[in-house]
């Protein structure tokens, strides 16, 4: 049985299928899935709380933030280990009570340090090499659904 506690989620090529779409005024837009919204509350029904981790610090990242009902959120986190190390000081939360799922080499630090990491179908293969579990879905497609359905297994056992 795992003791996770907190998810630690980032946004794009997670959350969302990694791309922008920019229109000729500048405005930018991306896609979610209902699915992973879905998954914040499943998850925190079975116990697990959420932070959502980035290396961008734009209004979009601040927008997927508060639209998937996040309080914890590091926006401009480059040094993903790093804001990792302070959340869990800031959390009061281990390694063991640590999920991290993300999809670029910059995610490798985070995702080797949490108790699981976790990568997208799509992920980089560095990536998928040093995660603990690889899902069956890409970056925004239902991935984050996938995980919770898949910790709240674990949990069970």
């Amino acid at each position: 049985m795992n003791k996770i506690k907190y998810i630690f989620i980032d946004i794009d090529g997670v959350l969302t299928d990694g791309t922008v779409q920019i229109d000729a005024s500048g405005n930018e837009s991306k896609r979610i899935c209902y699915h992973d919204l879905d998954a914040i509350g499943k998850g925190r029904r079975n116990g697990f709380d959420f932070a959502f981790i980035t290396g961008e610090d734009t209004d979009m990242a601040r927008f997927i933030t508060k639209r998937f009902n996040v309080s914890v959120g590091r926006f401009g986190a480059k040094d993903k280990l790093k804001a990792i190390q302070n959340l869990m000081e800031e959390l009061n939360v281990t390694r063991e009570e640590i999920c991290y799922i993300g999809d670029s080499e910059r995610d490798i630090p985070a995702i080797e340090l949490a108790k699981i990491g976790a990568a997208p179908a799509d992920a980089l293969d560095e990536v998928k090499k040093v995660a603990d579990v690889v899902l069956n879905h890409k970056g925004g497609e239902g991935v984050l659904m996938e995980l919770v359905s898949y910790l709240i297994e674990e949990k069970n056992k």
